[in-house]
């Protein structure tokens, strides 16, 4: 099987029958089975798609130059600075400004009227840009 990916062949076909807008029963009368199977079988696949995504993030994370952990209630305002100590300590040149990296905070990351509403780590990957990660390091252990 040529597949290099977490998803089988059907799971492919049927994903890629429904990003052209058929409905799951169309698909189901296309391929001849039930609808329920269908559904199933595209619930499956997004399961994995959502995992591989978390994959690579949790990758990004590991071979990160730096992170910053942010717990939930913690104020974001906060945070720059602490990303910037640890940039400092580590000889790490850090390419925002306190405005931008609270700027992507808010728009990224779980938080609402300054605060986190969940743990979250903040890091800077191999290639300067900032990222949010939730699935925290300690659960794959």
């Amino acid at each position: 099987m040529g597949n290099r990916s977490f998803l089988t062949e059907q799971q492919i076909r049927i994903l890629r029958l429904r990003a052209r807008g058929l409905k799951q029963s169309e698909i189901a009368e296309m391929l001849g089975t039930s609808r329920a199977n269908i559904s199933i079988l595209e619930r499956r696949a997004l399961e994995k798609v959502e995992k591989a995504r978390n994959t690579l993030l949790l990758w990004e994370q590991i071979n990160s130059k730096i992170s910053v952990e942010v717990r939930k209630g913690e104020d974001i305002f906060s945070v720059p600075e602490r990303l910037f100590r640890k940039a400092d300590e580590l000889k790490i040149k850090v390419p925002y400004s306190t405005a931008e990296i609270i700027a992507f905070l808010v728009e990224h990351a779980p938080v609402e009227d300054r605060l986190a509403r969940r743990d979250f780590t903040l890091f800077l990957d191999a290639k300067d840009r900032l990222r949010i990660s939730e699935c925290l390091l300690e659960e794959f252990d």
